[in-house]
């Protein structure tokens, strides 16, 4: 089995991510290529798409935002990403069990006592209404059933991980600035989300996943793929498509 250097393997990561010469791909189509965007700060796609393309206009990715094929939303260990309207609604479900733990992880002794089914359809009544709510104006309409765990617990498990949600422009657009107002995804995009995979079932969501990382990021080892989606449960997705895939060592001997 071919061993691949260290610089031989960052060489190939820098070109799968646009990073040797700059792409003359559209933000679109960029954004597609990479899996998405981290976007925890608004305004970092802008520079790194302008680090990838050769003629990238923001513009061009503001009005991709306002016309709903980019979104803004909580994916990836659950941090916020702007991804593609159509990749968004293939992934969210496939995310959605391990959303719930990151969120749990912070605040499980303050939710120990909320049934999380019972508060996802309570938020599901919140936004029944199609009006944009921020964070904090999501649990304080729920704080009165749940007035133990606090508003930032409640907030964060409806808006982060139970209600598949967008964060609405300006917030994200070029060189404005503006608070992050939520809206249910399937509101926004007027499509519903795939639903997650049954257990023990086929999962073309997590096949696809890995098949996108590795063209977005690879060659890459499993470890890899699970530290920048979160997920731990894809090995039945990696060993599914693992016959068509071209496998190496690295210099330590992991199978990429």
């Amino acid at each position: 089995m071919t061993v691949l250097s260290t610089r031989a393997l960052n060489r190939a990561t820098l070109a799968r991510q646009l990073l040797l010469d700059r792409s003359g791909l559209g933000p679109l189509d960029a954004v597609a290529r990479l899996g998405g965007l981290q976007a925890q700060e608004p305004q970092e796609p802008y520079v790194g798409l302008h680090a990838r393309l050769r003629a990238f206009d923001p513009a061009e990715l503001s009005a991709l935002l306002v016309d709903r094929q980019v979104v803004r939303t909580h994916l990836m260990r659950r941090t916020v990403h702007l991804v593609t309207a159509d990749d968004v609604l293939a992934w969210r479900g496939r995310h959605e069990a391990m959303l719930r733990q990151r969120v749990l992880g912070v605040y499980r002794t303050e939710l120990a006592d909320v049934d999380l089914e019972e508060l996802a359809e309570a938020g599901r009544r919140v936004m029944a209404d199609g009006r944009p709510r921020t964070m904090a104006e999501v649990a304080a309409e729920l704080a009165g059933r749940w007035p133990g765990p606090g508003k930032r617990a409640l907030g964060e498990m409806v808006v982060a991980a139970l209600i598949p949600m967008v964060q609405l422009p300006p917030r994200g657009l070029w060189r404005q600035k503006g608070g992050v107002r939520n809206l249910p995804l399937a509101a926004w995009l007027g499509r519903d989300i795939a639903p997650p995979p049954v257990a023990g079932g086929a999962d073309p969501a997590g096949e696809a996943l890995v098949l996108r990382y590795l063209a977005a990021y690879g060659p890459a080892a499993s470890a890899d793929l699970r530290a920048w989606c979160g997920l731990a449960g894809l090995p039945a997705a990696v060993a599914a498509v693992r016959d068509g895939l071209i496998t190496f060592r690295d210099e330590r001997g992991r199978l990429l």
